[in-house]
């Protein structure tokens, strides 16, 4: 075997020629202090090609490029091998391998499933020309991400260039806005103010990127939803012009409910106590976008509607389509409320709720 000599003042403290360098050279430069001899290139240096820089990598950073290049460009695992001077049975086991580590993770999102047998006579039992009911699986925000889910699919299938659509507040709705992708261009208008407790949930600044970068255009406004007296709400519809014309242009409005009750809750404990003692004596089950209703489907309340910055009744109705999404068995009589009103013509909701808002039917 040759014994060529080494110098640490070689490329980097590499031997002048890797490939022939012995044992015995490399214990002899790191005898005296000198650092051990590389036998990669470091990290961001040597031979910019792809196997060059796959010898840079470590493991860990080769398995993520490796799946980077695999699952998010294209490229096959024998274009892989050439690349990288490796088989493609070594880069399929490189592949695998970086799943098992976690380090390539691919996540499925299944399109939300309806369940037709609850979804049927629900239809029926409600006179809406629309229902779908997803499975009730895991936690309430998980149920809320499945209904919502469900209502980007519809959206994604109907809405067309140049519709106007509405959309409410409340945590539903911000679920909503961060699941509808590549939407058409479309105008987009808020159709309510703010409760205090959702004000930071803007489920139309989710929205706005992707509408914006079709074409689309946004609305939105710093409004509260209760503005504490006629006047105050007054004063702020007074500036908003532009959206209220827009409301009388709704192609679709998509709208969250809220149920109304002496529990604490995030829709109770927005209004203040003597508010919360009249509505309490007015007996309302639901609320939607700032209006109140029975549950035989009865509107009342509308003093506090009246200091409410949010869509009139009339404007709801003249709307072709007006898809309420709420999900929860603890929602049943309010979804059931609103329905009987004749202001919704779809809804999305989820198992339980499905299953005792029949049962409320099955009982008058």
């Amino acid at each position: 075997m040759s014994t060529t000599s080494c110098s640490y003042a070689q490329s980097y403290g590499e031997c002048a020629m890797v490939s022939t360098a012995t044992a015995e050279c490399i214990r002899s430069e790191t005898k005296g202090g000198a650092r051990p001899v590389r036998t990669a290139p470091f990290l961001g240096h040597g031979d910019p090609s792809d196997a060059a820089r796959g010898d840079a990598m470590t493991e860990d950073q080769l398995l993520a490029e490796l799946g980077r290049l695999y699952y998010l460009e294209d490229v096959s695992k024998v274009d892989l091998g050439r690349r990288f001077d490796l088989s493609r049975f070594k880069i399929a086991r490189m592949l695998a391998k970086g799943r098992e580590r976690g380090i390539i993770r691919i996540e499925i999102h299944e399109p939300s499933q309806n369940l037709p047998e609850l979804a049927d006579p629900l239809k029926t039992t409600l006179g809406l020309p629309l229902v779908k009911v997803v499975e009730s699986k895991g936690s309430p925000a998980q149920v809320r991400e499945a209904v919502t889910m469900m209502a980007a699919q519809l959206m994604r299938e109907s809405l067309e260039e140049g519709d106007v659509v509405g959309v409410g507040g409340g945590r539903t709705m911000h679920v909503l806005g961060a699941q509808i992708v590549d939407p058409p261009a479309v105008t987009v208008v808020q159709l309510v103010g703010a409760l205090p407790s959702t004000a930071p949930m803007a489920p139309l600044d989710q929205l706005r990127p992707g509408v914006e970068d079709a074409g689309g255009r946004v609305h939105t406004f710093g409004a509260p939803l209760f503005a504490g007296s006629v006047q105050r709400r007054d004063s702020w519809i007074s500036q908003l012009g532009a959206v209220r014309e827009l409301y009388e242009q709704l192609d679709l409005a998509v709208v969250g409910i809220g149920a109304w009750g002496p529990s604490r809750s995030i829709l109770r404990t927005a209004y203040p106590p003597a508010v919360q003692e009249q509505l309490d004596d007015e007996g309302p089950v639901a609320e939607m976008l700032g209006h109140w209703f029975t549950a035989d489907g009865g509107v009342v309340a509308q003093g506090i509607t009246r200091m409410s910055v949010t869509t009139e009744i009339h404007q709801l109705s003249a709307a072709p389509h007006v898809i309420a999404v709420a999900a929860g068995g603890d929602k049943a009589r309010a979804i059931t409320g609103v329905a009987r009103s004749g202001l919704i013509t779809g809804l999305i909701t989820d198992r339980h709720a499905a299953e005792r808002m029949l049962e409320i039917a099955e009982a008058l």
